[in-house]
């Protein structure tokens, strides 16, 4: 397993019992919004979430792909910043694949609502409080600038 590979299995084993993460995007002002976002799954180097497709993050998305999703249990002392582009699908199969009874709640026409879609975080860099070191620890670092990024997602952006 690579260093990627091991960071990625560490995130993973940080978030999972977390089941919010506060999604950061910026919005048309330059001004940067958070909200409340589960995260449906982590794989393959990516947080996968669900989202309206009419919601204002996905026009937010759209203009500025750069986001952060952070997490925090603080009763067993775990934060955790996670930097990625992001990008919004259509997939129904995904979708039917990632479907929760969670997400009824949101979208009460099931997997099947027209309103729905997929929000994948594709990670460029995570990070982590050490409590005993009092400092941030890296887990994943992109070498890839925040431009490329964005640019090698675009080939990518989904409907």
């Amino acid at each position: 397993m690579d260093t990627h590979q091991q960071g990625f299995a560490k995130l993973t084993a940080m978030i999972d019992a977390i089941e919010v993460g506060m999604l950061t995007t910026a919005d048309e002002s330059g001004h940067l919004r958070a909200r409340p976002m589960a995260t449906q799954r982590a794989e393959d180097g990516c947080l996968w979430f669900f989202t309206g497709r009419d919601s204002p993050k996905v026009d937010e998305i759209r203009k500025d792909c750069q986001v952060n999703v952070s997490y925090s249990d603080p009763a067993n002392q775990i934060f955790v910043s996670v930097s990625g582009v992001a990008r919004t699908s259509r997939d129904e199969a995904r979708i039917r694949e990632l479907w929760t009874g969670q997400a009824q709640r949101w979208f009460p026409e099931g997997p099947e609502d027209a309103r729905i879609a997929l929000l994948c975080v594709e990670i460029t860099a995570a990070e982590f409080w050490d409590v005993d070191a009092c400092k941030m620890r890296d887990l994943i670092k992109s070498n890839a600038s925040p431009d490329q990024l964005a640019a090698a997602t675009d080939h990518k952006a989904m409907s």
